[in-house]
């Protein structure tokens, strides 16, 4: 038989269940209700019950209950962020999309730029001044490794909307390691608190080609609504660029092969059993997305033959069959990374307008590093737009947040491969390269 004191919190909980509910239901009509005092009411709901559950939850026996309330909570929170707050960016910022779009910096005046710091104000604001929980990420780059997936998570942060977690620069590695298995949960516990306003960013490049063939429909059921990136690059280039970097790495399978071969030598002996290998596939297959038996094939090689990876990996067009079943475009956007290295900028305003956030992050924000000759991010100010400004190199080199330096060092001419080994490995793409042009119709510059 409860106790009188147990009954009590039991009772409670239960209320708690009860509220949020209601105004999950509510909230599902927003159009009949006042949303901004609605989302005020949530907050200051939600925020009672946080402060609740830590001084009662230790004395709970059964914690079903409080599970169950968290569960609603969440999805209380979700809802918020598709009504209340989805109207408060829409029509607090977005209006100012256009006037940030400008193709010279001359353009850019004085007002605008106070604008800008304006929103950005507002938006530390309302981070101060409302509740932040654990939330599942509403956006997440799922590859493709060595493309440049670390430079577009790194800019995109510095959008003050973006929160990205401490670990591993925002690689989780969640849906490849065991701890997918604990649910929701777990994976709430590597973002930072975020607001009904800002948006959870991870980047996992090996998710896209990950061994399980299963994880796009995993992702999907735990993270409905996320938005999807998928970085992709030449596939020749990002081959050489995965060899030098397993080369570094000589304790797993494919760094001992690296160490082992030259680049010429790992072409030379990989890419004819590749050719063998997928010709005899292609004489039988009648289209890439019916092909399911070689997706899986492709993904377990990195299990049977130690860096086949290296070359499996650029094959776009068999890896993106399984994320076609589950994703769209209104919410799958995929990025060019040789576009990505040409116009840092550009891009990122692409991806601000696809997430539709405002473009608070402009093209005139970056420049080239004076050395490496790849864009950096320094934040424009009034000064830049004085004509009789004058930055030198070093002034320059300073102000500059530049990528780590072992980045682009296989495009900057660092690291060099023989045109012969390049020439065979382009060749073994060209047949996938334009199949994978065909199926998301769009022409990148790789043939």
């Amino acid at each position: 038989m409860l106790k009188g004191g147990e009954t009590k919190r039991r009772t409670i909980f239960f209320v708690i269940i009860l509220v949020a509910s209601i105004l999950v239901m509510l909230l599902e009509n927003e159009e009949m209700y006042d949303v901004e005092s609605m989302s005020k009411f949530a907050n200051s709901f939600v925020e009672k019950h946080v402060r609740y559950q830590y001084s009662e939850k230790q004395d709970m026996k059964n914690f079903s209950t409080y599970w169950k309330s968290q569960d609603i909570l969440m999805k209380l929170a979700g809802k918020i962020h598709s009504t209340a707050t989805s109207t408060a960016l829409q029509g607090g910022f977005t209006d100012l999309a256009d006037d940030f779009n400008s193709d010279n910096i001359k353009t850019l005046t004085k007002k605008r730029l106070e604008e800008r710091e304006a929103k950005i104000e507002e938006i530390y604001d309302y981070r101060k001044t409302h509740l932040s929980l654990k939330h599942l990420p509403k956006v997440i780059g799922i590859g493709v490794k060595k493309c440049g997936t670390g430079g577009l998570i790194t800019f995109l942060a510095k959008h003050p909307l973006i929160r990205i977690p401490k670990i591993y620069s925002g690689e989780t590695s969640f849906f490849v390691s065991e701890q997918y298995k604990k649910g929701p949960y777990a994976y709430r516990s590597y973002f930072p608190p975020t607001n009904e306003m800002e948006f959870g960013m991870e980047k996992t490049p090996i998710y896209f080609d990950s061994s399980n063939i299963n994880l796009a429909s995993t992702m999907k059921k735990m993270v409905p609504k996320a938005k999807i990136l998928l970085m992709v690059c030449d596939p020749t280039m990002r081959s050489f660029s995965d060899y030098n970097y397993e080369d570094q790495h000589p304790d797993s399978p494919a760094g001992i092969v690296a160490r082992q071969n030259t680049f010429e030598e790992f072409i030379d002996t990989y890419v004819p059993k590749m050719q063998l290998l997928l010709q005899q596939i292609h004489d039988n297959r009648t289209s890439y997305a019916d092909d399911y038996k070689t997706q899986i094939m492709l993904r377990g090689l990195r299990k049977t033959i130690p860096a086949a990876n290296l070359i499996t990996t650029g094959l776009y067009i068999y890896h993106i069959q399984t994320w076609k079943t589950f994703y769209d475009k209104s919410n799958f956007l995929i990025v060019d990374g040789e576009e990505f290295i040409k116009n840092t900028g550009a891009v990122i305003e692409q991806i601000q307008e696809f997430l539709g956030i405002p473009k608070l992050v402009w093209k005139e924000d970056f420049v080239k590093h004076p050395d490496t000759g790849f864009y950096c991010y320094r934040k424009l100010t009034e000064k830049h737009l004085n004509s009789s400004y004058v930055e030198t190199d070093d002034e320059l080199r300073t102000s500059l947040k530049c990528l780590g330096k072992t980045k682009g060092h296989t495009r900057n001419g660092a690291k060099h491969a023989s045109p012969e080994a390049l020439g065979k490995l382009s060749q073994f793409y060209e047949l996938y390269n334009r199949a994978f042009y065909q199926e998301t119709g769009k022409t990148y510059n790789w043939l």
